[in-house]
């Protein structure tokens, strides 16, 4: 299991895939998936699909102190989710600015037509 500070050094590193390959992290991620069964984001717009990816609601690289806890409290002492179930499609959505953006900067051409 990895310390707060060993993320915040695999963040700034560039190896936060070690974070995710931990056999801790894939154990919390797998209970997750388990407990909840369901797309949580899909859920709360009344539709269904399966959850398949455990999702940080405090993104790990601005709260890596959260990063195995299933639970946060906000300020006003309000219990929240911090990971929760979602489907590829929501993933993709929640992350759409991180990953497209950047790899359609990575693969502009002349060709691209926008």
């Amino acid at each position: 299991m990895y310390t707060t500070e060993q993320i915040q050094e695999l963040i700034a590193s560039g190896s936060i895939h070690d974070f995710y390959a931990d056999y801790y992290w894939r154990k919390i991620a797998h209970q997750v998936i388990d407990e909840q069964k369901e797309c949580q984001i899909c859920k709360s717009k009344g539709r269904y699909s399966r959850g398949v990816i455990a999702h940080h609601v405090n993104m790990l690289k601005v709260r890596p102190d959260l990063a195995y806890e299933k639970y946060y409290t906000d300020k006003y002492g309000k219990q929240h989710r911090n990971i929760i179930a979602v489907c590829r499609p929501c993933h993709e959505a929640i992350h759409e600015t991180e990953w497209h953006k950047s790899s359609r900067e990575l693969f502009r051409n002349d060709e691209l037509w926008e």
